[in-house]
């Protein structure tokens, strides 16, 4: 199991209690939008503004599309984002990426203990 389900759906209700919020995608997938053919700016500003639980596998993910006059929808892993550091929740959703980055990549190699 990778998500404590109980801990993100709080933080899920937390979230969209304080939408939208501001966030940033990584580079990388700034990179791979671009290949598709999504006319995005490293360091563009987005604004989450719906948030969703993908279950287990896909845990929390947000809605990020930056106009409603956009052709298609950005959702994406809430992993991929960074929030200003002084956001409310900026603390919480940073543990929850740690916390879900470590505990995949735990089950990527099994020699380690979980």
């Amino acid at each position: 199991m990778i998500d404590d389900y109980a801990k993100a759906m709080e933080l899920i209700h937390k979230m969209e209690a304080q939408l939208p919020i501001p966030a940033r995608l990584t580079n990388t997938v700034v990179r791979m939008l671009r290949k598709q053919g999504v006319k995005i700016t490293r360091g563009q500003e987005l604004q989450i503004k719906r948030v969703f639980y993908a279950g287990d596998e896909g845990g929390i993910v947000c809605d990020v599309t930056p106009s409603q006059d956009a052709t298609d929808a950005i959702v994406i892993s809430i992993t991929h984002l960074r929030v200003p550091p002084r956001h409310p929740l900026a603390g919480e959703i940073r543990a929850y990426q740690r916390e879900r980055t470590r505990r995949i990549a735990r089950l990527g190699n099994p020699k380690k203990p979980a």
